[in-house]
């Protein structure tokens, strides 16, 4: 459908995936000399099919890789839409989907009614000739937060920031996962929880939250989320009267709309629920449809109910793509039928990946009842992660010590006067909030209260505080988040010995130093050669090594004695993420990026980390004192050199290594072999301990003229008006987009929370709590600053 958005997504993947962008239209203007209207006025309508099947066939096998293929309504007629549907087996092919009113904008001249029909008749025959679909989100301005708020205008490029993101870790879900050239990753990937799979971590829970409430443009989301490991889209296949062959086409997009909402503004995965409903019911065809339409948009998690022959489950599977299945299963039989292990075999064999099993609570005191079933379900099943637990109001307390992916509901869902229409509609619904289930964990002494600290030489540090006790708070976790000033780590070695002891931030000068007292290093931290988190280790393996990254997120939010301390950084994940909200499209990585560096102490080297895992290849340094400089580019260039080094794919499946620079002066002309910088990250620390810029320096014109602007990120906070991104865009105007210090430790922050509590962050709360520090100690001029950004937290990615 034209105006859907599929040539602006094209070119989003194209310099995502690295792969060329070929447009049917263009090929049949190439190969005809018209365009397809005006072929088919002058050759017939039965001539331009034919002519558009030759072209498509061609177009299959001309770029069956490498390429990214944008299909118009005209080129699937008939036989176009059979070689597509035979092109979907062995590619993804995607369905894009956009809201009538958007694309009535776009082509201004269709009439209203005429496009509602047009979009009716033709979503069934896209959706038969495609695999997944994708609903692309409308924005309509650039959110004014995107971007730093003393920046005095948003380039016009960042409008699209989020509809990128989105579309890139939904490209991430439907390709493969193997690395290499043209390959897409998650963009939350490094973030350290993404190391573990959700469904192995212990006292998780997932957030119900059923399609008819979501489908309210007025519910917050990221609210509805908080605190929660997934959220689960709870579809009832009864709200709509089912016609086969397929769902009707408004239901199928408000379920891929929905979808595409809860992905954009969370980072926990979504769980795909259709309810249940028995083979002989009349709904029970649309029950798979649901499944089936749900599979399209690629959830994390899709259930499946397990009261459906082995056929159709299979078929389930099959067709699962990267999407974990869950064997679901609701019944009122007794634990201790042989029915639920018989269930559970069932489900192990046909393929899920979970199984969750529910039946409804006879009475409050069946714990030990439910506990003997999964003590057999875990000899019989080791390796399969269980949810098992009873339902209803009587069913909480089993619920609270499910370890897997209980299933909570949304305080405000549950105090509406909805819930009970929903647990009529749906008995499965919880009746557990994740304030109460969080709440059992530390008074049955499950989780502990823990203390965490941030040590530097500094007592600036009482934003960080404010950050992470905040989060504490609206996490509902009882600990405390302390600010310590030291002129040494000694007072370290007091705080391991405290049981009670979480982790700490670390700042400067100590982020190299500290390396000596720990025991083992992320591949990150070991990488970059500097530590921002310390967090404790209390049990270790038999052998008397560090717990892989399951093992110590098992430990988090529990006190004992620690035997051993783990050193993380977070710092370039926080500079990555700055560095990726504000490049523009023009200004994709490409083999030719520069990227400058300021500094060359442990948060340049962090910012060196993360232009090699973006993949930039060319990067300069200037920095006051040369030795320290030469000593950074010494550490990365023995660093690349080795194999299996955690870089990007396309660094390290290049024939062509990193380049490391040196700037002498800034007074010296840019190497003329090299494009000017499209990134600038000044890591120089803004008080007299090490090579601190001078008081009066200012960049370089020549540093500058990149003629598609890019994207600079003052790492230090100085001031919310700070003098060195004032003066960027006063010389090269509003093609550069500045991020600050602050955006760079929210985003390292939200990374830190991950490593402290074995959660995800509550982002906007975290947001929040800066700004509000900030305005209450910050200099005046800032306080206006301030206000603009609290009043569009709201409007950022998560």
């Amino acid at each position: 459908m034209q105006g859907s958005g599929k040539s602006t997504l094209a070119v989003i993947a194209s310099g995502a995936c690295r792969k060329r962008v070929v447009d049917m239209e263009s090929l049949f203007q190439e190969a005809t000399g018209f365009s397809t209207a005006k072929y088919r006025k002058q050759f017939g309508a039965s001539n331009h099919m034919l002519r558009q099947e030759e072209i498509l066939r061609n177009a299959l096998q001309t770029y069956d890789k490498g390429a990214i293929l944008v299909c118009n309504g005209t080129s699937l007629e008939r036989t176009g839409q059979t070689l597509l549907e035979e092109f979907s087996r062995t590619h993804p092919v995607i369905h894009i989907v956009r809201d009538l009113r958007s694309i009535h904008q776009y082509l201004e001249v269709v009439d209203m009614s005429k496009l509602q029909g047009l979009v009716e008749f033709s979503g069934p025959l896209f959706r038969r000739c495609s695999n997944y679909e994708f609903y692309n989100l409308t924005e309509n301005k650039a959110p004014s937060c995107i971007a730093p708020a003393n920046q005095p205008s948003v380039p016009v490029f960042l409008t699209l920031k989020r509809t990128e993101r989105a579309f890139l870790n939904f490209l991430s879900l439907i390709t493969t996962t193997e690395t290499g050239q043209g390959k897409l990753g998650s963009l939350e990937a490094d973030l350290p929880l993404s190391e573990v799979a959700t469904e192995l971590r212990n006292h998780t829970c997932a957030v119900q939250a059923p399609l008819a409430v979501l489908q309210s443009e007025d519910v917050d989301i990221e609210e509805i989320a908080m605190g929660s490991d997934a959220f689960e889209i709870v579809v009832d296949p009864g709200e709509v009267e089912f016609t086969p062959p397929g769902l009707p086409s408004d239901r199928a997009d408000l379920i891929t709309r929905v979808i595409a909402r809860v992905r954009r503004v969370t980072v926990v995965p979504i769980i795909y629920h259709v309810i249940p409903v028995p083979e002989q019911d009349p709904r029970w065809t649309s029950y798979l449809e649901h499944v089936f339409h749900g599979l399209r948009s690629a959830p994390d998690f899709l259930t499946v109910d397990m009261s459906l022959d082995d056929e159709a489950i299979a078929e389930v599977v099959r067709v699962r793509g990267s999407t974990k299945i869950i064997g679901h299963m609701h019944s009122p039989l007794n634990w201790s039928n042989t029915f639920w292990v018989q269930k559970c075999d069932a489900a192990v064999r046909l393929g899920c990946t979970v199984v969750r099993f529910t039946r409804p609570a006879q009475f409050m005191d069946d714990r030990a009842m439910i506990q003997c079933f999964r003590n057999n379900i875990k000899q019989h099943f080791p390796t399969t992660p269980l949810i098992c637990f009873n339902t209803g109001r009587a069913g909480r307390q089993s619920a609270c010590f499910n370890s897997v992916l209980t299933s909570v509901i949304p305080p405000s869902l549950r105090e509406s006067d909805q819930f009970s229409a929903l647990v009529e509609r749906n008995l499965e619904t919880s009746w557990l909030t994740i304030d109460e289930a969080t709440h059992a964990l530390y008074a049955t002494f499950t989780h502990e209260p823990m203390k965490f600290y941030i040590i530097g030489a500094s007592d600036e540090h009482n934003i960080s505080s404010a950050m992470h006790n905040a989060a504490f708070e609206a996490c509902c976790m009882p600990h405390t988040f302390q600010n310590i000033q030291t002129s040494n780590l000694s007072r370290l070695q007091d705080l391991v010995r405290d049981t009670t002891f979480g982790g700490t931030a670390i700042t400067r000068p100590f982020k190299i130093e500290v390396i000596s007292l720990t025991h083992s290093l992320s591949k990150h931290a070991r990488a970059i050669g500097a530590v921002n988190t310390l967090i404790p280790v209390r049990h270790l393996n038999e052998d008397g090594s560090i717990p892989d990254a399951l093992g110590l997120f098992k430990e988090r939010n529990q006190a004992g004695t620690i035997k051993a301390l783990y050193g993380d950084n977070t710092d370039w994940i926080g500079i990555r993420a700055c560095i990726r909200r504000g490049l523009s499209p023009a200004n994709a990585v490409c083999h030719s990026t520069c990227g400058l560096v300021l500094g060359a102490g442990s948060m340049a080297r962090a910012a060196v980390y993360a232009l090699l895992k973006l993949g930039v290849r060319n990067i300069l340094i200037y920095n006051r004192t040369l030795a320290n400089a030469e000593n950074l580019v010494n550490h990365f260039t023995r660093l690349v050199s080795f194999p299996n080094t955690p870089f990007s794919p396309s660094i390290t499946t290049s024939n062509r290594v990193p380049a490391f620079r040196i700037l002498n002066s800034k007074d010296d002309p840019w190497p003329a072999d090299l494009p000017p910088p499209t990134i600038i990250l000044s890591c120089a620390p803004i008080d007299a301990m090490g090579d601190s810029l001078a008081p009066d320096f200012t960049l370089p014109k020549q540093w500058l003229l990149s003629p598609t602007g890019g994207v600079i990120v003052e790492v230090a906070y100085r001031t919310l008006d700070d003098p060195l991104t004032e003066e960027v865009r006063e010389k090269a105007g509003q093609s550069w987009v500045c991020f600050d210090g602050l955006d760079v430790l929210l985003e390292q922050g939200f990374a830190q929370f991950e490593l402290f509590t074995g959660k995800r962050a509550p982002r906007r709360i975290m947001r929040e709590a800066v700004l509000s520090s900030v305005g209450s100690q910050g200099e005046k001029e800032d306080q206006g600053i301030v206000r603009s950004r609290l009043d569009n937290v709201v409007d950022l990615d998560p």
